[in-house]
């Protein structure tokens, strides 16, 4: 069979033409599934980065533990591990016997003869062992009846009575112990109305009613209220101040209580607020001391407005970089574990001395910083969470290495010891419903966190301030001097 040649040229363009558009459809495909395969790639570790947020926990962020959905395995006891109780070398600690003038009653145990062989028995004056033991007794209060007697006056002719002490008829039924304790067993003690009410049916055979019990709070809270006051009034006043805040809820509504902890003081202050606006008010934008805290927001913006300084919690920092110590990407897991590696050192440095103000301690430690930085500002992988912590300490690593020259603690945990009580009181009791409430927390709160970092006793205080508040007089000055 013969072609024609045109034929034949003809024939080869069409076959040729319809190659490129095989190509071109293939290349077509290629450049979607190109494009479907970087779309999946985003899609992927966008997954992955909601994934490692929602295995965040306790130990690697600041989460609470409650909040861990599952607790991590208990670690096996291995052979080697010291044994539950007191170790070998350890320091004894033995109760310190009640004092001669706490003694109530004394029993004198005697022998009058030998228990052996009958004879005649000498006392040793020099040996006295003493056993002391501590019991309720019967009726563990004491009623007091007051009879106003009824006169009558021939001149005046009327009746006159004679009048209740103005300290007895402001406590009412209940005397300044029952008040005081009733205030501690709310606010110190995390108990409910209905416990407490319980307590003292059960325990002291008192019968009362819940709403009287509310009242001896309030009295408790109004006795309480200037040493309050004159805590809030000191911090402004303090150089160094632990910050730190919890929420909750209140009939649905957010509430924040916040921990102000200094030196030897410390003021709780609930507020619907957690925002800069809350420290602007209590203390001031003027406030140039120091202020140990967490990396919140707030914080940074309290910092732009007002002329403190900070200090920047590394317990916070350090489960944040054992989150990134925990990714999935190699190159970004390696970075974290680089980073906390030098912070162990440091650490290691920083526990080694007893003495924090030394010379030589202050040398190592910035050769730690040094070390730190260079690692967290010149070797970051390109991921956002690793940028992210560069790019924070480009801006903030003064505020995290302050202590270093300062002689500040390191982390702010001092105030989160202070909150625990607080987080204890609103598991148990469901927190508050009113302002009332919350005033009464705050205060109470703050005079027993207070007594306790003076060595005072809580109880005691409350006593003498409700009874200088039943009198009509200043509350104990002891705590705001």
């Amino acid at each position: 069979m013969h072609f024609h040649k045109k034929h034949l040229i003809g024939y080869n363009i069409y076959d040729l033409g319809t190659e490129n558009i095989r190509i071109t459809e293939l290349e077509l495909l290629l450049q979607a599934a190109l494009n479907e395969i970087e779309r999946l790639k985003a899609e992927n570790a966008t997954l992955r980065e909601i994934i490692a947020r929602l295995e965040r926990n306790s130990g690697n962020s600041s989460k609470p533990p409650s909040s861990d959905i599952v607790k991590p395995p208990k670690r096996q006891k291995g052979k080697g591990k010291r044994k539950i109780g007191a170790q070998k070398g350890h320091e004894q600690h033995l109760r310190q016997p009640f004092g001669e003038n706490q003694v109530d009653k004394i029993v004198d145990l005697t022998l009058n003869s030998c228990p052996k062989c009958g004879g005649v028995l000498q006392t040793n004056y020099e040996v006295l062992k003493k056993h002391q033991q501590v019991e309720l007794v019967e009726k563990p209060f004491l009623v007091t009846e007051y009879r106003q007697h009824c006169y009558w006056c021939a001149t005046c002719q009327c009746y006159h009575e004679s009048k209740l002490p103005e300290e007895v008829k402001r406590a009412g039924l209940f005397g300044k112990n029952l008040i005081a304790l009733t205030g501690y067993l709310k606010g110190c003690c995390h108990m409910s109305y209905k416990t407490i009410q319980s307590f003292f049916a059960d325990a002291l055979n008192l019968k009362v009613s819940t709403g009287f019990l509310v009242k001896q709070v309030d009295k408790v809270s109004e006795a309480v209220r200037p040493v309050y006051d004159k805590l809030v009034e000191q911090l402004p006043k303090a150089s160094h101040l632990h910050i730190d805040e919890t929420g909750h809820k209140e009939n649905g509504k957010n509430r924040w209580t916040w921990c102000f902890r200094g030196q030897d003081f410390t003021a709780f202050h609930i507020d619907p607020s957690r925002s800069s606006t809350v420290l602007e008010k209590l203390l001031g934008i003027g406030y140039s001391g120091t202020i140990t805290s967490d990396f919140h927001s707030m914080y940074k913006k309290f910092k732009r407005i007002s002329k403190a300084r900070f200090q920047f919690c590394w317990a916070h920092l350090i489960r944040e970089v054992k989150f990134i110590a925990e990714q999935t990407n190699k190159e970004v897991s390696s970075w974290g574990e680089s980073i906390l590696e030098q912070i162990r050192e440091m650490f290691r440095t920083y526990h080694r001395f007893n003495d924090k103000t030394s010379h030589n301690l202050k040398r190592k430690m910035h050769l730690c910083k040094e070390l730190i930085l260079t690692i967290v500002l010149y070797k970051v992988p390109e991921r956002m969470i690793a940028q992210t912590l560069s790019s924070r300490f480009q801006s903030w690593h003064e505020e995290y290495f302050r202590f270093i020259d300062d002689g500040l603690p390191p982390t702010n945990n001092l105030c989160e010891q202070s909150l625990r009580p607080v987080v204890i009181d609103r598991k148990i009791t469901q927190g508050t419903r009113s302002d009332w409430g919350n005033r009464f927390s705050s205060r109470i709160w703050s005079v027993s966190a207070t007594c306790k970092q003076r060595d005072i006793n809580v109880m005691s205080f409350m006593r003498y301030s409700v009874g200088a508040f039943l009198q009509g007089f200043s509350p104990p000055v002891f705590l705001v001097e």
